[in-house]
């Protein structure tokens, strides 16, 4: 393996695994068969299936290879729910790891009586799995998943058994767990609602206490707090962060192959070498037609490039197999056109642009399986008819190509509050189940059109915006946001500059940075605001778990707000670096500047 490829295993979220002593043995062998059938009836590779499990692609071979047994019957769940495993076959699956993973008889029962449900902390038993999602109007229909073969034959005796045993019981059984990243659960029903920002305390919602979402603690990757580059210079950020984007960077595709078959790599090679210094993982945008592909097409926001689609789709064929042939193994992930919604970004037919996906997503899959195909971003999401072209392209079926999908999520207006983005990303995780797509993560690579004509920020609201972007992103993980790309870095007219070229970092791009480490090797747990998590006014807060120590960040979309702090709380934590000494049963204060309390366990 690579350096390169190497320094991206360890990026990858780390999974539950652990080995249960030599493999070999009976339950090893059928538990490997059993995840072998899944993967092969998905019809994905280990790459892809790894990226849609949140786990890393050399422990998911191993687990299919019998090499290594799970210690937590967690990930054998995650591959099961993302085959389409039915809930028999889940729990064939449980009972198979269980005699794997003791190397003893088979217990009892996988379902307890009537509470039912797993223990929340990955070794309980599966839950039910949905029924396969109907075909969408117009929309490509997608086969039944037929049940595994070989082995599921060999263990159809205890599947009968299983089946009486959970039938007995199964008016006890909640339909999932708790509605974490990994869950397949159905989503809140919640659209774009008419004011955004305040989901809490509402009179026609019922009434509980405690977080909006919790889970077992994972891992908020490097790569989340992303940032789109606009510049060509190769310099790269001047604070910590985990990911960057190429496109407002001079790497459009009408910029690369200025004529067809000539092409020019320097800015690009520029753009790959510095973020591979700095162990920064690259989203490559390809997008923008060049002027010799589409002869009279129409014009796009570039000079260079067209909005109109290729006239011969085999010269898109060409170009993507030429860039992921260059950076094979450089580039981690490929974006499959921007903004593509927008007239000025792609004028073509949604059908055209669900083919060009489609070519694409074969292409990087042949000639680069590590690399993950992202489907074309859309924005304009709180317009019904940006709505109405995102449900469009999911009912081509494009999405079953690609390992995350793209979207621009930004507040309601360019200069809104950034919690605001909750929403959206709600309503359109919503809208995505509606269409029966694939529970993929979701990448926000960056805001509307209508960012370039708001007047700056003031320094105040640029520095707490900066920051809460991402912990706005980071509560959005409930409903699968897995990445968030700032637009943008290296520009002076946005309306809030982080860091300008050849500039040293704004107050904003330094506590970008401060949250980056704050954060560094935590795992979120649960996210939660207003009366329902204790909290007084407009307030937010996040909690983490890190070496044995707890993390709850706190702040407000508006105005102040305040907390009871938890047992163990020792220690307060600024955005400017000061730190205080507290106590638990403390009242905290705390405005639309986050701040981060330190509690000991136990």
């Amino acid at each position: 393996m690579s350096s390169d490829k190497a320094a991206r295993e360890r990026r990858r979220p780390p999974d539950a695994v652990g080995k249960a002593g030599k493999a070999g043995n009976a339950g090893d062998t059928a538990l490997a068969e059993l995840l072998q059938e899944l993967k092969e009836r998905s019809g994905r590779s280990y790459t892809a299936l790894a990226h849609r499990c949140g786990m890393s692609r050399s422990s998911l071979h191993r687990y299919c290879r019998g090499s290594i047994v799970p210690s937590t019957f967690e990930p054998v769940e995650r591959l099961a729910r993302v085959c389409g495993a039915s809930r028999a076959e889940l729990d064939v699956l449980y009972r198979t790891w269980s005699r794997a993973s003791a190397g003893a008889a088979v217990p009892g029962p996988p379902y307890g009586g009537g509470s039912g449900g797993g223990s929340g902390d990955g070794t309980g038993p599966p839950h039910p799995a949905p029924a396969p999602a109907a075909p969408p109007p117009g929309g490509r229909a997608r086969p039944a998943p037929a049940p595994l073969a070989g082995a599921w034959r060999r263990l159809r005796p205890l599947a009968l058994l299983l089946v009486l045993a959970v039938t007995s019981t199964a008016s006890g059984l909640p339909y999932g767990g708790p509605h974490g990243p990994y869950d397949d659960a159905p989503p809140r029903a919640t659209g774009v609602p008419a004011h955004p920002g305040v989901r809490d305390g509402s009179a026609d919602r019922q009434g509980y206490e405690g977080p909006d979402w919790s889970v077992a603690p994972r891992p908020v990757p490097s790569e989340f707090f992303g940032l789109t580059l606009n510049t060509d210079t190769g310099q790269m950020p001047g604070f910590p962060t985990g990911a960057v984007r190429l496109w407002e960077s001079e790497t459009r595709w009408g910029a690369l192959e200025p004529r067809r078959g000539h092409y020019r790599w320097q800015v690009l090679e520029r753009m790959v070498d510095a973020a591979e210094r700095e162990g920064l993982p690259v989203l490559l945008t390809l997008s923008g037609t060049p002027l010799w592909a589409a002869p009279g097409g129409r014009r796009s926001a570039y000079g260079d490039s067209l909005a109109s689609p290729p006239a011969d789709l085999a010269d898109w064929d060409r170009f993507v197999r030429h860039v992921v042939t260059r950076y094979r193994g450089r580039v981690e992930s490929y974006e499959l056109w921007d903004y593509a919604g927008h007239p000025l970004s792609f004028s073509g037919s949604v059908d055209t642009l669900a083919r060009m996906t489609e070519r694409a997503a074969a292409v990087i899959e042949d000639t680069d399986p590590d690399a993950l195909v992202v489907c074309p971003s859309f924005g304009e999401l709180w317009t019904d008819q940006g709505r109405q072209r995102l449900r469009d392209f999911a009912r081509t079926g494009a999405y079953e190509h690609c390992d995350a999908v793209a979207l621009k999520t930004p507040p309601r207006t360019a200069d809104g509050r950034p919690e605001e983005m909750l929403d959206l990303v709600a309503s359109t995780h919503r809208l995505l189940y509606e269409e029966g797509c694939p529970d993929l993560p979701v990448w926000n690579t960056g805001t509307d059109r209508d960012v370039a004509v708001v007047p700056p920020l003031d320094e105040r609201r640029a520095r707490d915006y900066a920051v809460r972007f991402y912990l706005v992103g980071i509560y959005g993980w409930h409903d699968r946001l897995r990445r968030t790309y700032f637009y943008s870095w290296g520009s002076t007219d946005v309306p809030l500059v982080v860091e300008p070229v050849d500039g040293a970092p704004t107050e904003a791009g330094r506590r970008m940075g401060r949250l980056r480490e704050w954060l560094d090797g935590a795992r979120v747990a649960a996210c939660g605001r207003g009366v329902r998590a204790r909290l007084t006014g407009d307030a937010y807060t996040c909690r983490f778990e890190r070496r044995g120590e707890s993390l709850r960040v706190y702040w407000t979309s508006r105005g102040d707000g305040s907390a009871s702090l938890a047992p163990g709380a020792y220690r307060l934590r600024h955005m400017d670096g000061r730190t205080e000494r507290v106590r638990a049963g403390d009242r905290l204060r705390f405005g639309e500047e986050p701040v981060l309390v330190d509690h000991r366990e136990g």
